[in-house]
């Protein structure tokens, strides 16, 4: 048996999933579906700021929904440790752009930490510090 592909979704992709305006909507239901086998990781953030996002870009009824849902779902959670918010912080440290989101760094930090086969993204963040993209 083929091991199965450990996937970690960002926010953002939440988002397109839920918001059926979305730019992304539908690559990320494409996505979705070609991942669907997959062991999907979040952390501790992912679900909460991505019900903040479609609170402020869709409505709150959706983000209420949206939250629901997700709490619902077998999602694997990776917990934060000393040891994983100081790799966290270290990219951080390392980044020179302005804007630069923790969060983002907290998924790249996840993703090699955990050994993880990559993001289900968006962001263009991931690509600069060679992570693969579902």
């Amino acid at each position: 048996m083929a091991n199965r592909l450990k996937i970690l979704v960002d926010a953002d992709a939440l988002v397109a999933i839920a918001k059926e305006t979305d730019s992304n909507h539908k690559k990320a239901l494409v996505t979705s579906q070609k991942i669907r086998a997959a062991t999907i990781y979040t952390t501790p953030f992912t679900i909460p700021e991505a019900a903040t996002v479609l609170s402020h870009k869709a409505s709150q009824f959706e983000a209420k929904n949206f939250l629901k849902n997700a709490r619902e779902r077998i999602l694997s959670e990776i917990q934060l440790s000393p040891g994983l918010i100081q790799a966290t912080d270290e990219i951080f440290l390392s980044q020179k752009t302005k804007g630069t989101s923790w969060i983002d760094c907290l998924n790249v930090a996840v993703v090699k930490t955990e050994k993880l086969d990559g993001i289900f993204s968006f962001d263009k963040f991931y690509k600069k510090l060679k992570i693969k993209y579902a």
